[in-house]
């Protein structure tokens, strides 16, 4: 049986984030230990299969955006079928495809922590559209596909959310996002991870709040004009800038020093939760600087003394979190 698969990684905001929801900067690289991945197989029917919901099954690919564009989708479907939406807009004619191959079974997986701002919904929808985009034997540039998954998730789901997810995903790599215009020619730079120094990502592994409920009260009061908002928001995308220089010269503690200035600025406009706190504060408590990676629920860090970091990942565990290394980058 013909099928194919596409994946796509977790992703850890570096600096500049949450000001890539408002317009800003944001420095930001993929995470290989989780990806999430989606499998195409032929069928008789279109058909969505989530890891945790049974099959909703259609007559093609189609008829099932149809009925999304008439009842909407409720539940963990509605990433794959967000990006269906978005793929058919793309492509209407799926590249010339016969009417056969418009139906296929659409399954996905995912090891990417759940609501901890590791760009778990997001990888979930990129995954899709090169799952998408192979299927019917078409390319999609990387800047053209963050476009689509940023669309299936704003403008299909109403998610409150900016470019920095999508468009990491979309280039695997050490990425510098020019937020104001996203998708415009020359808004990202690929810097290449291998100048970062030695990370760790730790995380709540029940989870946390989802985005765009952390992103809606701090975006009203952007629109409304709120003077601080708006000042963090330039200090952060100023971050972005200032951590780039910082890791191209090889100077570490600049670098951790913006992280923990990043965490800072954020305490000012958004409530950060209580084991958000707690996980930048173990990590202090072994002189590594740390702030939240994406909406809350893990951090990601940097240690002074690399050498500390299976003592770092045993206190996490003690704590009841999990840790990972960005080692091999």
């Amino acid at each position: 049986m013909e099928s194919v698969e596409a994946r796509a990684r977790a992703r850890v905001g570096l600096l500049g984030n949450p000001s890539d929801a408002f317009g800003g900067r944001a420095l930001a690289c993929t995470l290989p230990a989780f990806e999430a991945s989606v499998r195409i197989a032929a069928a008789e029917r279109f058909e969505i299969a989530p890891a945790e919901e049974d099959a909703l099954t259609f007559p093609d690919l189609r008829e099932a955006v149809e009925a999304y564009r008439s009842f909407g989708s409720e539940g963990g479907n509605r990433l794959l079928r967000a990006a269906a939406v978005r793929f058919l807009e793309h492509a209407p004619d799926c590249g010339g495809a016969p009417p056969g191959r418009l139906r296929f079974r659409m399954a996905w997986q995912t090891r990417i922590p759940r609501q901890v701002g590791l760009g778990g919904s997001s990888a979930i929808v990129v995954a899709a559209l090169r799952a998408l985009a192979a299927w019917f034997r078409l390319e999609i540039a990387p800047l053209r596909l963050a476009e689509l998954a940023l669309a299936a998730e704003v403008e299909e789901l109403g998610i409150a959310a900016g470019p920095m997810d999508r468009v990491t995903q979309a280039f695997d790599d050490l990425v510098l996002v020019d937020c104001d215009e996203p998708f415009a020619d020359g808004s990202v730079q690929v810097i290449g991870a291998g100048i970062l120094p030695p990370l760790f990502v730790a995380w709540n592994p029940a989870g946390g709040r989802a985005s765009g409920r952390v992103h809606a009260s701090v975006r009203e009061r952007f629109v409304h004009g709120d003077a601080v908002v708006h000042a963090v928001m330039r200090e952060l995308a100023a971050l972005a800038d200032e951590g780039l220089a910082a890791l191209r010269r090889g100077d570490a503690a600049a670098f951790r020093a913006c992280l923990d200035r990043n965490l800072a600025l954020r305490c000012r406009v958004y409530e950060v939760d209580a084991h958000s706190l707690e996980l930048v504060a173990i990590a202090r408590d072994f002189g590594a600087s740390a702030k939240l990676s994406g909406s809350g629920g893990a951090v990601v860090g940097v240690l002074a003394d690399a050498g500390r970091r299976p003592a770092l990942a045993e206190a996490y565990r003690r704590a009841g979190y999990d840790c990972v290394a960005l080692a091999g980058r």
